[in-house]
C-alpha cells in the first residue's frame, strides 16, 4: 500500500476511534478527573462566572455528534448533553453572535467565507433518519447570524467506478 493512502486510512481510523468515546459512562456527580480519564481532554473548556465549566467534545469534521459536559463549581458533572439536534438548532436566532452560537453548538465542522455576499457559513454534520447538515449564515461585518439552513447530505458516487 502506498504511504499516502496508508496515512489517510490511519487518520480516518484514529478519527473514528476518537468519536467512539462512551459518553453514557459519564454520570451526574462524577469528578472531573474521572471524566477526563474516560473521555480524554476536552477540545474547549469554557469557564462560567458562577465557577462552573463546560467541556466541549466535538465529533470532528466528519462526526455527527458534539457533547457538552457541564461541571459545577465543585468540579463534579452536572449534565452531559449531545447538542447536534433539532432542540439546540432551534435556539439559533438571527442576531446571535459567533460566540453565542459556538457556546450552543460547539466547534463547526467547516467554515466557508463568501466575500461577495459578506457572509460566513458555519456547518455541522448531524444524524436524523439520514445524514444532514446544519448551516448558520453570519453577516461577516456585523458578526451576527442572518439565518440558518438544514440540508440532507447527498453522496455522489463516481460513475467511472
Amino acid at each position: 500500500m502506498p504511504k499516502a493512502p496508508l496515512r489517510l486510512s490511519l487518520f480516518a481510523l484514529a478519527a473514528f476511534l476518537a468519536g467512539c468515546a462512551n459518553f453514557s459512562a459519564v454520570t451526574s456527580g462524577m469528578p472531573a478527573q474521572q471524566v477526563q480519564a474516560k473521555l480524554g481532554a476536552p477540545e474547549t473548556v469554557r469557564k462560567n462566572a458562577d465557577g462552573s465549566e463546560v467541556w466541549e467534545y466535538p465529533g470532528g469534521p466528519l462526526g455527527k455528534q458534539t457533547y457538552m459536559v457541564t461541571l459545577g463549581s465543585d468540579r463534579a458533572v452536572r449534565e452531559v448533553r449531545q447538542v447536534l439536534n433539532d432542540e439546540y438548532f432551534s435556539r439559533v436566532r438571527a442576531g446571535m453572535s459567533r460566540d453565542e452560537v459556538r457556546r450552543l453548538l460547539g466547534r463547526p465542522g467547516e467554515i466557508m467565507v463568501f466575500g461577495a455576499r459578506d457572509e460566513e457559513v458555519w456547518s455541522w454534520r448531524y444524524q436524523q433518519e439520514n445524514a444532514m447538515f446544519f448551516h448558520v449564515l453570519f453577516d461577516r461585518s456585523a458578526g451576527t447570524v442572518r439565518t440558518t439552513l438544514r440540508l440532507e447530505e447527498i453522496l455522489m458516487l463516481d460513475q467511472n467506478m
